[in-house]
């Protein structure tokens, strides 16, 4: 079963069509498009590095904020020095026994 194609594609108008100089210039501009050190693909890609670097930075600025708080608690808090270095360094006191448990 031969497949019937319409009446205007034969080679004449194939060849034409290859041949006109506003169909090859919007292939190359396509192609240039697609494949070009500026393309589509590779800012898809810049622009998901740079959702995830900012998820980063966020993640970061959260960390930093609680850290400084830690700071604060630790710099006028003697119970906060003395919990930190319990649960951090597993420190203890003369009289007492420590138990870990995981």
């Amino acid at each position: 079963m031969k497949l019937k194609l319409p009446s205007f594609i034969n080679k004449k108008n194939i060849i034409k069509l290859l041949i006109n100089r506003y169909f090859l210039i919007g292939v190359g501009f396509a192609l240039l498009l697609l494949l070009g050190e500026n393309s589509f693909v590779y800012y898809y890609k810049l622009h998901k590095q740079l959702r995830q670097m900012e998820e980063k930075k966020e993640f970061y600025v959260k960390e930093m904020k609680q850290d400084s708080i830690n700071i604060i608690k630790l710099k006028t808090d003697i119970d906060a020095i003395e919990k930190y270095g319990r649960e951090k360094y597993m420190m203890k006191k003369d009289n007492e026994d420590i138990y870990i448990i995981r």
